[in-house]
């Protein structure tokens, strides 16, 4: 559940985010090197609704001695570290968001043309703090992702859609049978 309602703090964030990343690899007796230094600058400068591929590219262009599984092992600590959020974790390619002075929110994702937009709705957030509370639950997390396809993209599935149905009629009246592999027989 991404509950942080801190305002957002844009200009402070990468002073924000590096002291964050130093307490907590503090805590837990690890520290600060010179990859998770650029992976932290990588992760700031994306910002946003990036996959962990594209992270890691980021990285390695920006620090030679960084690899994609020094990436992928430190990915974790930054998203434990309360810097990264899941932003995206159903669908074909998992994506990543700062969490770290941003207020928490929702997405919807486009299934055509892959936009994602974000938003807020109080209603949707009581409502699921009641669901929660009428099953005996208490939130402790939440991803709340809502799939359809935007104004844009309406128009082009519509015309997918009618295609194939076309084709099928178009089979169907000649008389075509296809067998379980979807070949004519």
């Amino acid at each position: 559940m991404r509950l942080s309602l801190n305002s957002n703090t844009a200009g402070r964030r990468p002073q924000r985010a590096a002291r964050a990343l130093r307490d907590y690899l503090s805590r837990r007796g690890l520290r600060m090197t010179g990859e998770r230094e650029a992976l932290l600058r990588a992760a700031l400068e994306r910002g946003t609704h990036f996959t962990l591929d594209e992270l890691a590219q980021d990285v390695m262009r920006s620090d030679s001695s960084a690899s994609r599984a020094t990436v992928y092992r430190s990915l974790p600590i930054l998203v434990e570290a309360g810097i990264l959020q899941p932003a995206l974790v159903t669908g074909e390619v998992r994506r990543f968001e700062l969490a770290l002075g941003r207020r928490h929110h929702d997405h919807l994702l486009c299934r055509g043309c892959g936009r994602i937009v974000e938003f807020r709705s109080e209603a949707i957030e009581r409502l699921q703090l009641e669901i929660a509370a009428r099953h005996g639950f208490r939130l402790t997390s939440h991803v709340h992702e809502l799939f359809g396809d935007c104004a844009a993209c309406r128009p082009a599935g519509r015309a997918r859609r009618a295609a194939v149905a076309a084709g099928a009629a178009s089979a169907a009246a000649s008389g075509v049978r296809r067998g379980a592999a979807g070949k004519r027989r």
